[in-house]
């Protein structure tokens, strides 16, 4: 299943201040983030030891979640890292630094060290490098969160001597003055824009940069996921809760085919560990809904949840409201409300056997006109024809389009596959009725 849960909250709750909720649905326990509106105010340094998904650590509905930052989520697997830069004598030896963010009097304090087993040419997903981090939010920040081209030339484009290529240099040189200097020099830059007036974003919610959201997301998952990311390998084998995960890359090819907007209701069933609700609501300001059944995926989509809505306020970024809760989709009450309003359902059915896919298609009877359903499998295949032995058969309903997928989109093959895009289309269904006399 790919990990995940969404659901957008009702317009009372619109109004709330922008900051994780966790209320008790019956008896499952759920997780909710409003649609946030930038307030130009941040959290100052937020630290917090991330709990471990295995316990209960539920909070009250009210009480705000701290941000996991980059030294936080080192210090969880410390042993696992190593110094990485070597430094002059006389050099103050750094082994954390903070890095200035765009709200107001935000840092993230960023861990120097790498892990032992690092190698540049063959990077892990699931290994947290805390110096990349680092490089890859100043760019962030430089490229879509200050409206100044000046800063964006001294950051970004002076490719001899600006920041990133100051930073670029003293990691390949392993050279930790140089590197500390560069950070200092962007956080004065950073503050002397703050002071222009020049500092926010430069897009509006409903067109955040892919590659932005994605950094968001990847922030969120390396602090609270990777880890303790062996958990998640917990499952029996050859069930429906086999567990896997849909990478970003394929998520924003899922937002461009089904054209999903901040108008948008999209669900999915199955969510995982929240990755792709997170994803689809920060790039695209839409409402998001997720479900999953395994308890540590979960707990993990409840915390990614929370520390989401922490980082979006860091970065000062809109998103569309998020909602998360534990259950099982087939008989979920709040899944049979959502269904017929929803636009855009993504189904990670890629492990499920033939009866929990059966049980969907029925579920799918509920879905609206031109509703979109994403899948690993197909539901339908391309040459179904309606006739009077099958005309009554969910299948009946649905259209089909294929498309492939390349390597690094899924978490369980390097290689790449295919996925499915079922439209709800009832106009053959009626056509062949009223041929054959039924209507």
């Amino acid at each position: 299943m790919d990990l995940f849960f969404g659901a957008a909250t009702d317009a009372s709750r619109a109004q709330q201040p922008a900051k994780v909720r966790v209320e008790e649905r019956e008896i499952e326990r759920c997780a909710s983030v409003p649609p946030q509106a930038s307030t130009g105010r941040g959290p100052k340094a937020l630290v917090s030891a991330m709990p471990s998904p295995t316990h209960d650590h539920d909070t009250d509905g009210d009480e705000a979640v701290a941000v996991v930052n980059s030294a936080d989520a080192v210090r969880q697997s410390e042993s696992q890292y190593d110094d990485y830069f070597t430094w002059q004598d006389g050099e103050e030896r750094v082994r954390s630094i903070e890095l200035n963010l765009p709200a107001n009097d935000a840092t993230e304090t960023y861990s120097l060290l790498m892990p032992k087993s690092y190698d540049r040419e063959s990077e892990s997903r699931d290994e947290y490098l805390p110096i990349n981090d680092l490089m890859s939010t100043v760019r962030a920040i430089a490229m879509y969160l200050v409206d100044s081209p000046e800063f964006r030339r001294t950051v970004c484009e002076d490719k001899d001597n600006g920041t990133m290529r100051q930073l670029e240099r003293a990691r390949n040189r392993r050279n930790g003055g140089d590197f500390v200097r560069a950070v200092r020099e962007f956080n004065q830059l950073l503050d002397q824009e703050r002071a222009n007036g020049h500092v926010g974003p430069l897009f509006d919610k409903s067109n955040i940069p892919s590659d932005l959201a994605i950094h968001v997301i990847e922030q969120t998952y390396n602090r609270i996921v990777a880890p303790t990311v062996d958990m998640l390998r917990q499952y029996k084998a050859f069930s429906n809760n086999v567990y896997g995960e849909i990478l970003p890359t394929l998520v924003s090819e899922f937002i461009g085919r089904t054209g999903i907007t901040h108008e948008t209701m999209f669900v999915d069933l199955g969510c995982g560990i929240g990755n792709v609700v997170l994803q689809v609501a920060a790039q695209t300001g839409c409402r998001a809904y997720g479900i999953e059944i395994m308890k540590v995926p979960a707990r993990f989509a409840k915390r990614q949840a929370q520390e989401f809505e922490q980082r979006t306020q860091l970065y000062q970024l809109d998103h569309g409201s998020v909602q998360i809760w534990r259950g099982d989709f087939c008989e979920s009450s709040d899944v049979h409300r959502l269904l017929p309003q929803a636009d855009v359902v993504l189904v990670n059915n890629y492990a499920f056997d033939s009866a929990l896919n059966q049980n969907l298609l029925h579920m799918f009877l509920d879905l609206k006109e031109g509703t979109q359903i994403i899948s690993l499998k197909p539901f339908v295949t391309p040459d179904h024809k309606i006739n009077a032995r099958n005309f009554h058969a969910p299948e009946s309903i649905l259209t089909v389009r294929r498309y492939p997928y390349w390597s690094q989109c899924v978490s369980w093959t390097d290689s790449g596959g295919e996925y499915f895009v079922q439209t709800i289309d009832r106009t053959r269904m009626k056509d062949f009725l009223a041929k054959h006399g039924y209507a």
